[in-house]
């Protein structure tokens, strides 16, 4: 009987520990309000937070199909907030973000297969006017649950990428 007892006690604590480790959110998606379940362990830290949000340092990247192929960048501290982000390479197939060796200490990068790299795309009014951020990646180290929106040096990328190829 004892023994049963611990295990039921072991079961419950198991149970408010998933719990907390979860946090529930109430965000805006085109228009409607959701609940958002976001895992703890999704929840990336940003030290230095996003250039001009520096105060906002927890972020989770939150797939969503009715945005595919982007995703969600959400805030977890501001709920209201979140950014379209999307896999560089998606628009550029040889996208390489090189980053420097100190954004790669700072993210605990010991291996550049640990790491996914986003952009943040600008939505207006007319979606073949929206832009993508490709010289400010956001690079996550999805082993630590780190992250930094990195400066890139390259000339060769550009902060208003155009979502939409003038081919398309």
């Amino acid at each position: 009987m004892g023994s049963a007892a611990v295990a039921m006690k072991g079961r419950s604590e198991a149970r408010e520990a998933t719990v907390r480790a979860t946090r529930h959110l109430q965000v805006v998606r085109f228009g409607q309000t959701e609940r958002l379940d976001v895992a703890s362990t999704a929840v990336v830290t940003f030290e230095q937070g996003l250039v001009g949000m520096e105060h906002l340092r927890q972020f989770a990247v939150v797939e969503d199909a009715r945005l595919a192929p982007c995703a969600w960048l959400q805030s977890i501290e501001e709920p209201a907030l979140a950014f379209v982000v999307i896999a560089p390479t998606m628009l550029l197939p040889d996208y390489a973000a090189e980053i420097s060796g100190d954004d790669a200490y700072q993210l605990e990068l010991e291996d550049a297969d640990d790491a996914d790299v986003w952009s943040i795309v600008t939505i207006v009014g007319d979606p073949r006017n929206s832009t993508v951020n490709l010289l400010a990646p956001i690079v996550v180290n999805r082993k630590r649950c780190l992250g930094k929106q990195v400066i890139l040096s390259e000339a060769r990328y550009s902060l208003r990428h155009p979502l939409i190829s003038s081919g398309a």
